[in-house]
């Protein structure tokens, strides 16, 4: 008896449909794949649509985009300053002003 994890990836990594039958072993790691997609020698979906899964994200394409561009930077054009005093609320019930 198997048992998995509710984490345990349990459908083809390539074709989504078909539960995983088997293993294949590549150089970037094993994937997880029911075995029409293995006799077919289709690739995983995440591989060929990276921004849906993060399995081809690398340290270099993470430095290269925008999650590691340092501290968050102002507007260069903030807008009109905030009234001082602030309005008073509407009365509970009424559209505001």
């Amino acid at each position: 008896m198997t048992t998995t994890s509710p984490t345990a990836v349990t459908t083809c990594e390539a074709c989504w449909k078909e539960p995983v039958e088997g293993v294949r072993v590549t150089t970037s790691g094993a994937d997880l794949i029911c075995r029409p997609c293995a006799v077919g020698n289709y690739p995983r979906r995440v591989d060929l649509f990276p921004p849906l899964g993060i399995y081809g994200l690398t340290e270099r394409r993470i430095e290269a985009g925008r999650h590691g561009s340092g501290a968050p930077q102002t507007p260069p054009d903030q807008g009109p300053p905030l009234p001082h005093p602030p309005p008073t609320p509407s009365p509970p019930g009424t559209p505001p002003v």
